[in-house]
């Protein structure tokens, strides 16, 4: 679908009729940077003031947000078709594949209502790259507001990110969106007026949604997907009962690694441990699966069984089960990082075609050797946490047990075969 791309210098005249306020700021290019906001005075604030500078103010029913979304709903009749078309699958997919079901979806549905088959589809005005550019749009523009939640605010999605944010977003009691001074800045005319597009998101996270790492501000954590262990005869019932994703996250903080996983606890258990999975039904007849650890019944709780687990006397057994199957999966992801293409063969054969520009191939490289540095430092902790589970007592005495078995089946074998039947 074609569209026009208006000039900076209308931006004035599309906010004085739509009554968005530029108080203090003016957008501007940015050499490098694009487009951004600027300052045109010199303007400070104190620490503790109840005077806020206030530079930009957006009216509350330009924001694109959620809410916003369900009451023109409720007053167009199309719009609401087309949402529901759209809503039968989740936005977020992150992969062309996902989007491309998501756009044969929401085609094959919305061809069935007159007014979107006749603007979309009977006059091929609507792409798979309009699909994707929408995605991209809202992941890259996107803000969490404080009381609407994710929402894209106009105007004041030009303000550009940095760890060393001068203004922040606020929402006010007219439930307008403001731009605030930050507390104890001073700017002069002419400056960059700054952001924080969070300070919790992952390299990944950042160059996904914003296409750029900032190292200063870019969390230092890494996720990785877990897949029950392909012998496992409970995998599939566990994945379907699981309240969460089956991921584990790796986080170094000051130096300091450490990693969280709910599903990685619940995944290597076994019926022998005491899992067990029953059919029941229920006072209206239906039939649910449930979810059972040592006879109790544990459906509601599927994200705890590192407390459940305490009490039992292989606590520490499990626990090892658990650091093992981590330290396999980042030893593998490690593996793959490290078998990748160069950076130079990867510059000189993607730069040759002109797919993609030298930029994007730096800030692959760089979320490369941080997922890298993380992942060694997790396999380091890893190997901390299973020489310690190797070391307690009651492990030592469980695989002292597990080897007295051993050692008895094989001589019973070897017995077997030295008696004489003649």
């Amino acid at each position: 679908m074609a569209s026009t791309q208006l000039p900076l210098e209308t931006l004035s005249t599309w906010a004085m009729f739509n009554d968005v306020d530029l108080v203090d700021v003016e957008a501007r290019e940015i050499p490098g940077c694009g487009l951004g906001l600027l300052s045109n005075k010199e303007l400070s604030r104190e620490e503790e003031t109840f005077d806020i500078p206030t530079l930009l103010r957006i009216p509350g029913e330009l924001v694109l947000s959620a809410e916003a979304v369900e009451n023109y709903a409720k007053v167009d009749k199309n719009f609401r078709q087309l949402l529901e078309a759209a809503g039968h699958k989740s936005a977020t997919a992150a992969k062309i594949v996902a989007l491309t079901d998501e756009f044969d979806e929401l085609r094959e549905i919305s061809a069935t209502l007159p007014f979107w088959n006749e603007l979309f589809w009977e006059s091929d005005k609507v792409s798979l790259i309009d699909w994707v550019r929408v995605d991209a749009w809202f992941r890259s523009r996107c803000l969490e507001l404080p009381k609407s939640g994710e929402a894209m605010v106009p105007v004041l999605d030009l303000a550009n990110h940095s760890s060393k944010a001068n203004a922040y977003y606020e929402e006010n009691d007219k439930d307008e969106v403001v731009l605030l001074l930050r507390p104890g800045c001073r700017v002069s005319s002419g400056d960059e007026m700054t952001i924080s597009y969070g300070d919790a998101k992952s390299g990944a996270e950042m160059l996904f949604s914003y296409g750029f790492i900032d190292p200063a501000s870019a969390a230092d954590r890494i996720t990785l997907p877990l897949i029950p262990m392909e012998d496992d005869p409970l995998g599939k019932a566990k994945l379907h009962v699981f309240d969460g994703a089956p991921t584990v996250e790796f986080v170094r903080t000051n130096g300091s690694l450490s990693w969280k996983s709910p599903f990685a606890y619940f995944m290597c258990l076994n019926e022998e441990d005491g899992l067990s999975f029953r059919v029941l039904q229920d006072t209206g007849g239906s039939r649910e699966l449930k979810l059972f650890w040592q006879e109790e019944d544990v459906t509601a709780t599927t994200t705890a069984f590192e407390q459940h687990i305490d009490q039992h006397p292989l606590a520490q057994i499990f626990r090892l089960r658990v650091v093992s199957v981590l330290e396999d999966l980042v030893a593998s992801q490690l593996e793959r990082l490290a078998t990748g293409m160069s950076l130079e063969d990867l510059d000189e054969s993607l730069n040759e075609g002109g797919l993609v520009c030298g930029t994007c191939i730096i800030a692959a490289a760089t979320l490369r050797e941080q997922e890298t540095s993380l992942l060694e430092a997790a396999v380091k902790a890893l190997e901390d946490q299973k020489t310690q589970l190797l070391a307690d007592e009651n492990v030592v005495a469980y695989l002292g047990s597990m080897e007295d078995t051993q050692n008895d089946l094989v001589q019973d074998e070897i017995s077997n075969e030295d008696e004489d039947f003649s």
